[in-house]
C-alpha cells in the first residue's frame, strides 16, 4: 500500500521531501514544524519550506491552534478536485495552444522526365486514390509529346478515373459526342477562344504535371498540396468561362 501511495503522489508531482512531510502531516491531522521534524528526520526549516509548497499546492491549510499557526491536511478527496481543476484549466488553453502550433515543414518533391519518359506521369495519374483527374491541355502538342501508342483514355477508362478537362480549341484534334464523354468518364469544355498556349498541365491528388512541347522535351511533377490546391482553384475559374465542347 505505502509503495502504490508513494507511486501516485510522485505521479501527481510531488517530490520525495513533499511527500514524506505531507504522509506526517496526515497521520498527525494537526501539527507544527518540529514534530514533523521528528517524524520525517528532515531538518525544521526543510519542513517549513515543504509545507508552504503543499499549502500552496492545496493539500496542507494554515489553521490557528491558540496563538501558535498549524499545519493541517486538507481532506485527501481534494488530490481529485486539484486534477480535475487542472483538467479544467488545461482544456481552456487547448484552442490557444492548437492556435500557436506551427504546421509541419513538408518540402515539396519535384521529378524531372526527359522526353522518353514522359508517359511516366500518366501512369502516375492512373494511381490517382480520389480517382479523379484533372488536365488544362492542348491535345496536339501532348499527342505529340505521347506519342500514338499511349492510349490514355483507355487505360484510365479501365483504371475507373473521371477527367475533367479544359481544352484549347484551336489545338483539338477530336470531336467527341454526349454519349462518348460519358463512356469515356470524361467531362470536357472548350477554353474561351483567345487561349491558344501550347503547354500542359495534370493534376490529382497533390500532384501536379506540367509538360512543355515536344521541341523542347521537357516534363515534370511537383508533390505539394499548396500547389495543387492552387491550380484546382484556377480550374474552377476557367470552367466557369469555359464552354461545352461542340460534340459532333
Amino acid at each position: 500500500m505505502q509503495k502504490e501511495i508513494t507511486e501516485v503522489l510522485e505521479r501527481f508531482g510531488l517530490r520525495e521531501n513533499d511527500r514524506r512531510v505531507y504522509l506526517a502531516i496526515l497521520s498527525q491531522g494537526t501539527s507544527t514544524a518540529s514534530p514533523i521534524a521528528r517524524q520525517t528526520g528532515l531538518p525544521a526549516t526543510t519542513v517549513q519550506s515543504t509545507a508552504r509548497r503543499l499549502v500552496d499546492l492545496g493539500l496542507v491549510a494554515l489553521a490557528k491552534c491558540k496563538s501558535r499557526s498549524v499545519d493541517e491536511a486538507e481532506d485527501p478527496a481534494v488530490l481529485r478536485r486539484i486534477l480535475e481543476r487542472q483538467a479544467e484549466e488545461v482544456s481552456g488553453i487547448i484552442p490557444m495552444l492548437k492556435a500557436m502550433r506551427s504546421a509541419p515543414t513538408v518540402s515539396p518533391k519535384i521529378r524531372v522526365y526527359d522526353r522518353e519518359r514522359a508517359a511516366d506521369i500518366f501512369h502516375a495519374a492512373l494511381a490517382s486514390e480520389s480517382k479523379l483527374v484533372y488536365e488544362i491541355v492542348s491535345a496536339r502538342d501532348l499527342q505529340d509529346v505521347l506519342g500514338e501508342k499511349f492510349h490514355f483514355t483507355r487505360r484510365r477508362v479501365d483504371a475507373g478515373v473521371r477527367l475533367n478537362s479544359l481544352r484549347v480549341e484551336a489545338n483539338e484534334i477530336k470531336k467527341y459526342a454526349k454519349p462518348t464523354h460519358a463512356r469515356e468518364l470524361r467531362e470536357a469544355r472548350f477554353l474561351p477562344r483567345e487561349l491558344t498556349f501550347r503547354c500542359s498541365v495534370l493534376f490529382w491528388d497533390d500532384t501536379v504535371g506540367f509538360f512543355t512541347t515536344k521541341a523542347e522535351g521537357l516534363a515534370w511533377t511537383v508533390e505539394s498540396k499548396p500547389l495543387r490546391e492552387t491550380y484546382e482553384q484556377l480550374f474552377k475559374l476557367l470552367w466557369s468561362v469555359s464552354r461545352a465542347m461542340e460534340t459532333g
